[in-house]
């Protein structure tokens, strides 16, 4: 089932940042040259105490002169007031010239070479941090480098010039020259890159952590499936990042923290043979970062979400926005992902909604198995075994199961499939004895077996009139399970 809004503007992790939080400064090269540039600091400054250094570096897409560009993606995570009371420091975000570069090196293709002379932006760039250490109470041992494409090609560049500089380093969707890669071996490394990114080859990554790795360095490396080259959302957003990066220090072995699996990565599509049952799934690249957000996010609300009504579906489930406004008696949850199939429900079943031990569950799910190739025999088996696992847990638990809505206009597709299906569905609710079954197709069908456009506007989704309408089927519904 195609994205409604796309990824509903990625589920925006990061606060934007204040321009307050980060002062506008300028610095002035000894040949006259001018680097504008935004400062963090502590929120309070102790007397004698010194405080790491951040350098952040951003992407193409922010150089200029504004002064302002460079806070748009990733800098955000050390602002966060939880950050600022956590972890105490200096961050340096200069803003790089238009048409310039942090390093002089091509972008772009699965190699690149570093040159000799690194580039007048650069050596500018490092002059300002000089300046800084001189003007405010630096620690030199916690000097750390991060940065987003442009800037992961100068954190990759920096380490391997200036290795005993930096305590550690964050590169994101960038590269460096991976026949340099050992001498960057003294700080540990964090990259990360998007599986999906086309403008930043995944391999440039790969390659400079492998040469770490070879070389005897600490590198990690965390790959989201299903992303391009934005990658830096979720980087940044890494629960983990900043409590392994301020555990670093110059001079010292890598710091072994045990830490949680990143959730992302957790949490991510994992290939097509690791899915219980049979019948189609969706793969498309929107999806795989769709699901992994989704899932994410599902995550965090785990705890407050005990005991929750669970409405389980696709894009028709997810689109519902006033869910938990439409049903404020029921603890009502959202586990919809748009595009889903029911094998896709079988495979997240386990984390999306037993660990919330459910006291009751309602199923939407189907239409996209049927317009990806899948029978309606191959979706029912994926019911069966989805409502076997929920009576497992328990066996008290409410069921109702939608039949699948109209959809069209393609009548020599769809109404025949959808509604063998629906028999099918009706035919084990009826079996079972313990399922209760919302007739969500009688009352959209337009009575040629498609939806009707004052309720489906695109012939696949409800609209508000829809949602109401198939409110009310379902308080029908709970109503018959005591709810």
């Amino acid at each position: 089932m195609k994205l409604r809004l796309l990824l509903l503007s990625l589920f925006c992790f990061l606060p934007a940042v204040r321009g307050d939080d980060f002062e506008a400064r300028e610095f002035s090269g000894t040949d006259g040259a001018k680097l504008p540039y935004r400062l963090l600091q502590p929120a309070n400054i102790e007397p004698g105490k010194k405080y790491p250094l951040v350098i952040f570096l951003h992407g193409a897409g922010e150089r200029g002169s504004d002064n302002k560009a460079q806070l748009k993606h990733g800098v955000g995570a050390f602002a966060r007031a939880d950050s600022r009371e956590q972890f105490p420091c200096f961050v340096f975000a200069p803003q790089c010239p238009k048409d310039k570069k942090w390093v002089d090196m091509e972008w772009g293709g699965a190699t690149g070479t570093a040159p000799a002379d690194p580039g007048a932006t650069q050596t500018l760039m490092l002059a300002a941090v000089a300046a800084i250490e001189k003007e405010f109470p630096i620690d030199p041992d916690r000097i750390y480098v991060t940065g987003l494409s442009m800037g992961g090609y100068a954190t990759w560049d920096l380490i391997t010039r200036h290795p005993q500089k930096f305590a550690a380093a964050i590169p994101v969707c960038g590269g460096g020259d991976k026949e340099k890669a050992a001498a960057a071996t003294p700080v540990p490394v964090w990259a990360f890159h998007g599986l999906a990114d086309n403008v930043v080859l995944p391999v440039r990554s790969q390659d400079m952590v492998a040469g770490l790795r070879a070389a005897g360095g600490t590198a990690a490396l965390t790959e989201f499936p299903g992303v391009a080259h934005d990658s830096w959302t979720m980087a940044y957003s890494e629960p983990n990042l900043l409590h392994w990066l301020f555990a670093q220090r110059r001079g010292q072995p890598a710091q072994k923290m045990t830490l949680a699996v990143s959730q992302y990565t957790a949490l991510a599509m994992p290939p097509e043979n690791v899915f219980p049952g049979s019948g189609p799934l969706q793969l498309a690249a929107w999806f795989q970062k769709l699901w992994m957000i989704r899932r994410t996010e599902f995550s965090w609300n785990k705890d407050k979400e005990q005991r929750a009504v669970v409405f389980f579906g696709d894009s028709i489930t997810q689109g519902w926005a006033t869910l938990a406004k439409d049903f404020p008696n029921l603890n009502a949850v959202n586990r919809g992902i748009s595009g889903d199939t029911s094998r896709g429900l079988r495979y997240r079943l386990k984390e999306d909604v037993l660990d919330l031990h459910p006291r009751a569950v309602s199923l939407l799910i189907g239409t996209n198995d049927l317009s990806l190739g899948g029978t309606p025999a191959q979706v029912i088996d994926n019911l069966r075994a989805i409502v076997a696992e929920l009576e497992k847990q328990n066996r008290n638990v409410k069921i109702v199961i939608n039949l699948v809505m109209p959809r069209g206009p393609q009548p020599e597709k769809f109404p025949g499939k959808i509604r063998e299906l629906n028999a099918l569905i009706q035919e084990f609710a009826k079996k079972n004895g313990r399922i209760v079954i919302c007739d969500a197709w009688s009352i959209f069908d337009d009575g040629s077996g498609s939806c009707k456009k004052a309720e489906f506007p695109d012939m696949l989704h409800p609209n508000q009139a829809g949602y109401a309408k198939w409110k009310a089927a379902l308080e029908v519904a709970f109503a018959q399970l005591k709810l």
